[in-house]
């Protein structure tokens, strides 16, 4: 047992590899996208919405993210291979193969240096107390978090409820036909 939880652990040591092909989406190239999160930001003070799509065969990755400088340091410099939030959610979905796992961030807790440095460097861009989604099947993966502002230290709780529930699953089909069914321009590269 214990050395398929270090394989688990291996495999998604790097959730962005070199292989990887990396499509990029900000507020500049989806208006749908940003209009999603404008909607957020006003109702709920939502500072950051990323959704990632990915195909797990081809290593192709979708990435719409609200704000471009933290994009940029997490999946362009790869701090998302560090991240305590992905890389609870992504062993959790490997643990049961296939499935689904909503996540407060706070459940998911740094378990090293590495680790801390991204909450703190995600802090630093007001980006904290989210509430994350990751599904997993049929070689695809998919993720969805909201963040909060630094002093918002409830706001992953507008999730809990029957109209946060809602306004997930709303958000969830909204990015989907934004970054994956919506023509528009792509910003693309290769780690």
């Amino acid at each position: 047992m214990k050395n398929n939880r270090l394989e688990i652990i291996k495999r998604h040591k790097y959730i962005i590899q070199d292989k990887s092909i990396v499509l990029r989406y900000s507020n500049c190239n989806n208006q749908l996208a940003l209009s999603v999160y404008r909607t957020l930001s006003q109702q709920i003070g939502c500072t950051y919405l990323i959704y990632m799509y990915e195909d797990l065969n081809s290593n192709i990755k979708y990435v719409y993210s609200s704000n471009w400088d933290w994009q940029d340091i997490l999946i362009g410099d790869r701090l998302i291979n560090d991240c305590p939030v992905f890389l609870h959610a992504f062993q959790y979905l490997d643990s049961i193969n296939c499935g689904q796992i909503f996540l407060p961030w706070c459940y998911a807790h740094p378990k090293n240096i590495q680790q801390r440095n991204v909450v703190g460097i995600r802090e630093e861009h007001n980006i904290a107390h989210g509430f994350g989604y990751g599904a997993k099947g049929n070689g695809c993966r998919e993720t969805l978090a909201f963040g909060g502002e630094k002093s918002d230290t409830s706001f992953y709780k507008h999730f809990l409820d029957v109209n946060g529930q809602n306004m997930f699953w709303n958000t969830l089909s909204s990015l989907r036909d934004a970054i994956l069914l919506k023509d528009h321009q792509n910003t693309t590269f290769r780690n």
